[in-house]
């Protein structure tokens, strides 16, 4: 048994896998997309890059969604990022992921593409790091109960 993300799928979504893997987002409007969004993560994981992917509504709908997964890289949205990712359309977005819930089909694709440029534009993402917490083991007690 192989090893690589796209063994388990069928021909016609390795041909959707490559397509993403150049186009930097996956049009995940299939059936059965649930394996394709996972091996697409995990590639988005292994560049740390951030995940975009589109899908139906439902699988007759006019309308698809649009999502923005920061979670395969090192990095969170800051607050100018979140505004970006809301002005370019009705968004839900937080510091790690967003998405568009109401797009028309013939729209999706452009607003894939604009999402993935906004996610990694500088000044729209940060390092997500913990804040360090001092160590009071190792002040000294002078220091730490020093009457003013």
């Amino acid at each position: 048994m192989s090893r690589h993300s796209d063994a388990h799928l069928a021909g016609r979504q390795r041909a959707r896998l490559r397509l993403a893997r150049e186009n930097g987002y996956l049009n995940a409007r299939c059936a059965a997309h649930q394996l394709l969004v996972q091996a697409f993560s995990l590639w988005c994981w292994r560049l740390r890059i951030p995940m975009v992917w589109l899908e139906y509504r439902t699988p007759r709908s006019r309308y698809g969604r649009v999502h923005l997964d920061m979670f395969t890289t090192s990095n969170r949205l800051t607050a100018a990022g979140q505004a970006e990712m809301v002005a370019l359309g009705q968004a839900r977005a937080s510091p790690h992921d967003a998405c568009w819930e109401r797009v028309p089909l013939r729209d999706l694709e452009r607003l894939a593409s604009s999402v993935l440029r906004a996610a990694v534009r500088p000044g729209n993402y940060e390092p997500n790091r913990l804040k360090l917490v001092a160590d009071v083991r190792r002040q000294n007690p002078e220091k730490l109960f020093a009457v003013a």
